[in-house]
């Protein structure tokens, strides 16, 4: 659904690792959290995606919760498992900022 008209699955925004998309072990890439459901449809991909940065040498947190569903951390905003998101988004930015002492 998000790919441009006349685009396969090949394309960039769909394949970061696919003969179209630039070689991600040379860009210089800031740090990445990636949070991904347990019962999200592409979490595999997602978990692949993950690990092919940290063997690049990027550095990427990878976080996976259980029972949710796409969506999970926006869908229910006042909840706790959105609570966890924003603690462990503020834990990965103090963990990797020049500014933590």
């Amino acid at each position: 659904m998000s790919l441009p008209n006349g685009k396969t699955q090949d394309h960039p925004i769909a394949n970061p690792f696919g003969p179209a998309s630039p070689n991600l072990e040379l860009l210089e890439l800031d740090l990445i959290l990636i949070l991904v459901s347990k019962d999200e449809i592409l979490k595999d991909r997602v978990k692949l995606y993950a690990e092919k940065l940290q063997e690049f040498g990027k550095v990427v947190g990878y976080n996976e919760f259980d029972g949710k569903g796409h969506g999970f951390f926006i869908n229910d905003p006042y909840s706790d498992v959105s609570d966890s998101v924003l603690n462990l988004i503020k834990e990965f930015m103090v963990q990797h900022s020049n500014l933590a002492s």
